[in-house]
């Protein structure tokens, strides 16, 4: 539970900076943040192994 609130945080965070600092493109903050929940799914199923 504690890898899934860390993982969501970190993904809200990077999407609301990225579509702050990217303003020209608001939706590029949703998909960074996206594929860093992506990153860290694959990250953290591999760790299990």
């Amino acid at each position: 539970m504690k890898k899934a609130i860390i993982a969501a945080l970190m993904t809200v965070l990077i999407g609301w900076f990225f579509a702050d600092w990217l303003y020209q493109l608001p939706e590029a903050g949703v998909i960074i943040a996206i594929a860093v929940m992506g990153g860290c799914i694959i990250y953290f199923n591999e760790q299990k192994k």
